[in-house]
């Protein structure tokens, strides 16, 4: 494959993850409008998906778009990258964190929905749910841990390649800022019936979203199909 043609597919990925994310925030609030009971500000997003939810397939079609737009800026960084460990380790757990997010739909669904449901937990707690149930929560957690470790894989990544100029030092801060604050509140926020975890799962997850699309446009910026950007020169000079 030829450098422009390469180009050509990187940036229809870029653009692809770009389109993905703003359909899945379309169907999250349209589904959150139309689900009886719930609220934004405290019950998981994931709950829309839940046995019981309404309209489970607003939420599996939504983030299964959200899981696939991952994925495409994740092969998008890997064509543009090195050919080496340090080259692939990013892109590979943004991937990673793509395929959890889908599993996260049709195929692991939560039987019930903890901030909606008080005998939800008393379920949990009982031992009365599915595997599926259990697999629902341990996906969600992984991918996030493979999610924030990609911020620090990026900027080793991004570390003396002239074309991401700065681009290391601004993914490194992000990713202690990620891990101090998104992180923190993430962990210390309660998932009961009383609580504000939609609120602040929204605000983590809006910060992955905002990780990945900066991706995505630094990626339309390098490839020249931003304005006043000029185009790639051959990307094997980022592999030497």
């Amino acid at each position: 494959m030829g450098s422009e043609e390469r180009s050509t597919l990187i940036c229809g990925l870029a653009v692809a993850s770009i389109a993905g994310q703003l359909v899945w925030i379309a169907i999250v609030a349209v589904a959150g409008a139309i689900e009886p009971g719930y609220s934004p500000v405290r019950d998981a997003i994931s709950a829309l998906g839940a046995r019981d939810a309404a309209r489970p397939w607003l939420f599996d079609a939504g983030v299964a778009l959200w899981g696939l737009s991952f994925i495409a800026v994740a092969v998008a960084l890997w064509l543009d990258g090195p050919r080496t460990f340090r080259g692939r380790l990013g892109p590979a757990l943004i991937g990673f964190t793509g395929f959890a997010q889908i599993l996260d739909g049709f195929p692991f669904p939560a039987d019930c929905r903890k901030t909606i449901d008080a005998g939800c937990r008393a379920r949990e707690l009982a031992g009365e749910v599915s595997w599926q149930h259990v697999a629902h929560g341990w996906v969600y957690f992984v991918g996030a841990i493979a999610l924030m470790a990609s911020v620090f894989a990026m900027a080793w990544r991004f570390r003396g390649d002239e074309r991401w100029a700065g681009a290391d030092r601004l993914a490194l801060g992000a990713g202690f800022f990620g891990v101090i604050v998104v992180g923190g509140l993430f962990f210390a926020t309660g998932d009961g019936t009383d609580g504000y975890y939609g609120l602040v799962q929204r605000l983590s997850l809006g910060a992955a979203a905002v990780w990945v699309g900066a991706l995505a446009i630094g990626l339309l910026t390098v490839h020249g199909r931003l304005p006043g950007t000029p185009l790639l020169r051959s990307p094997d000079v980022a592999r030497r």
